[in-house]
């Protein structure tokens, strides 16, 4: 009997230490940028701890993340592809995460898309080729300096002027499909378009001074009677830059390589 003990003991142990715990990834997210995760299978079904996260796949093995507003505590996504392995992540809420891509395929996190900051800087350091766009609000003023295209992406080339006695923060960039009014439709029908890449990343402006920034979009399809709208909102502030950039302007875009 004892004998029968100690095997069945053993048996346990070697069944117990033979078991396979799925250790979660980390994954910092924000509410102003989406988090890509490259599957190495296609996914089959996601399910989220909480609705203060936003999921959508991008494509059959591509899962978009972001957070639908700021939380403190974290939460958890589960992913199950259809090779049948199971993917676990600790979801936490940080305003500029570490990383935007994390690819399980190649097990490798994607900090920076050199490409996409390759040409953010090409574009800036090229001569302006538009003038007189602008918005002012509170001795701030948002100015479209240039637009160009690779064919594929768009690319704003964009200047921040702070004439006030106050440091601008700014919060977050938004970029918007506009549509006009008709007789039939009286609210302003509009659609977000995610930036690609925007470079600085930071949006703050000093006293008396100005920002470049690069602000690339994936090519858009406009009707003609449609535009372009660019928000930049201040951080616990009431300045809102807002530029409107119509169909015509976009397809006059400048083509660069």
């Amino acid at each position: 009997m004892k004998v029968l003990l100690t095997m069945i003991g053993s048996l346990c142990g070697l069944l117990l230490s033979a078991q396979s715990y799925i250790k979660p990834h980390n994954l910092p997210v924000t509410d102003n940028r989406t988090t890509n995760i490259i599957f190495p299978s296609l996914i089959n079904t996601v399910d989220r701890g909480s609705e203060r996260i936003v999921v959508q796949k991008s494509t059959g093995n591509v899962l978009r993340v972001k957070a639908d507003s700021v939380f403190a505590d974290t939460t958890t996504l589960t992913v199950i592809t259809a090779d049948g392995k199971l993917y676990s992540f600790l979801v936490s809420y940080i305003q500029s995460p570490p990383f935007l891509n994390l690819d399980l395929a190649m097990a490798e996190i994607i900090s920076v898309d050199t490409a996409l900051l390759g040409l953010s800087q090409k574009a800036l350091a090229l001569k302006n080729n538009l003038h007189g766009i602008g918005y002012s609000a509170g001795m701030v003023k948002l100015s479209l300096l240039g637009m160009y295209t690779t064919g594929s992406i768009i690319v704003c080339k964009i200047r921040v002027e702070n004439a006030s006695a106050y440091q601008f923060d700014g919060s977050r960039l938004r970029v918007y499909i506009t549509g006009a009014r008709s007789s039939k439709r009286r609210s302003l029908q509009e659609s977000i378009v995610e930036p690609l890449f925007i470079y600085p990343k930071a949006f703050s402006v000093k006293v008396k001074q100005s920002l470049l920034m690069a602000l690339l979009l994936p090519k858009a399809a406009l009707a003609e009677s449609q535009a372009l709208r660019i928000d930049l909102l201040e951080k616990d502030g009431e300045r809102q830059l807002s530029l409107n950039i119509t169909n015509k302007r976009v397809l006059k875009a400048k083509l660069i390589l």
